[in-house]
């Protein structure tokens, strides 16, 4: 099992603050960065590697206002409330990240890989299994190892189907 934890956004904390933030420190949101754009280059490195196995046990943890999944409200400390719009281009990242998914759901165990029929052929997925935290959590050990043990779990039942097929098959030999 191979998991990472990424943090990228900062609006939250900052409007919570007042704290204002641009060239200018005039805004309440900061243009989201590219701190993710690694994660898509490791998921693919043990993609490669797994390329024989019929499970891919990556987690990728997020965390940060630019991985939003839902409108979030926040009051500032001169009562002034704003709305930080999850699907805005300016401030979310997890569309970038969901191309390593297939677009499936996130926050969800996909370690199981999944095959598509595509022209009369079978296609694998290796579908990284995503999590966010982006409404303002934050990760704590006790939920990413809850996570990595079902993920773990879910790759030891795949790997067991693996060896009994292979011992079936010795048997009729």
């Amino acid at each position: 099992m191979v998991s990472e934890a990424k943090h990228q956004g900062k609006d939250i904390e900052n409007i919570a603050k007042g704290i204002q933030v641009g060239v200018k420190s005039n805004q309440d949101t900061m243009v989201a960065g590219n701190a993710i754009e690694r994660a898509h280059k490791n998921i693919s490195e043990i993609a490669n590697y797994m390329l024989a196995e019929l499970h891919f046990p990556y987690i990728l943890f997020l965390e940060g206002s630019n991985f939003l999944t839902q409108n979030v409200d926040i009051t500032r400390p001169d009562g002034r409330s704003v709305t930080l719009v999850y699907n805005a281009g300016g401030l979310n990242r997890l569309d970038r990240l969901t191309a390593a998914n297939y677009g499936m759901p996130i926050n969800t165990n996909l370690c199981e890989n999944r095959f598509v029929l595509c022209n009369s052929a079978s296609i694998m997925l290796q579908a990284a299994s995503i999590y966010t935290k982006g409404e303002g959590g934050h990760w704590n050990n006790e939920d990413m190892t809850d996570i990595m043990l079902e993920v773990a779990q879910a790759s030891l039942k795949m790997l067991g189907k693996d060896l009994f097929v292979q011992l079936s098959m010795k048997a009729d030999t």
